[in-house]
């Protein structure tokens, strides 16, 4: 009986996550962003390839997908980075290009006496999973985050 009820609640938590152990490809970028851009507390505006050329160094056309997004306020540390990139070494400069860029904005934040937007910022971290680097600077940071690893 014990037996029978572990394999229904396995194939139930099968379904649930749509068998993503099993070699299914990970959601896109974009549904992810998609899925928890609602969860900001303002409006994010997405950036585009020249931006990102020049704030971070990065050419998009190295990228396989990306989204680079922030707040719209400039008070706002609020920021959803998340990249592929299948060539390592440029996959390493640019995640550290995006390091760069969160310890510069922490002294930003922290200069302008901005001290909890500061925070928010010395608590993020550049994360990279195979191909994949992702940076969220948000009070929902930890549920965003938890979205963007079961989805990659």
């Amino acid at each position: 009986m014990l037996g029978r009820i572990s394999a229904i609640l396995l194939a139930s938590a099968l379904i649930l996550t749509g068998c993503k152990g099993n070699g299914s490809e990970s959601a896109s970028i974009s549904s992810i962003y998609d899925s928890i851009a609602p969860m900001a507390e303002g409006t994010l505006v997405v950036m585009d390839d020249s931006y990102i050329s020049n704030y971070y160094g990065i050419d998009t056309a190295d990228l396989s997908e990306y989204v680079f997004a922030q707040s719209d306020d400039p008070k706002s540390a609020e920021t959803i980075i998340m990249f592929r990139c299948a060539d390592a070494e440029k996959m390493k400069t640019y995640s550290g290009a995006v390091e760069n860029s969160l310890n510069q904005r922490e002294e930003e934040l922290a200069n302008y006496d901005l001290p909890d937007e500061a925070k928010l910022v010395k608590n993020a971290k550049v994360t990279k999973k195979g191909d994949f680097v992702y940076l969220v600077i948000s009070d929902k940071s930890g549920d965003m985050s938890k979205i963007i690893k079961d989805s990659i």
